[in-house]
């Protein structure tokens, strides 16, 4: 919280299944799976790229919550639905 790389807008992915956004992804996972996390983002880990990586099965932090497919999102656009 509060570093100023987490609040610049991250550049989008522009080469896709290229080795090293399949390292990225894999380093990603592995950060996640050894802090126990449901989340992370690549600016998190000091990669300045819009990627994140989200899913949880049965985890301690949240016993209560339904599992959710690990998912990898590459330059995700939101838009609001109303």
């Amino acid at each position: 919280m509060g570093d100023a790389q987490l609040l610049r807008v991250a550049e989008p992915v522009t080469a896709f299944d290229t080795p090293e956004l399949r390292a990225l992804i894999e380093d990603m996972q592995d950060t996640m799976t050894s802090l126990n996390g449901a989340g992370l983002a690549a600016p998190q880990i000091g990669v300045n790229l819009r990627v994140v990586i989200f899913g949880v099965g049965a985890h301690p932090r949240y016993p209560e919550a339904e599992s959710v497919p690990l998912t990898t999102l590459c330059t995700p656009v939101l838009a609001a639905l109303g």
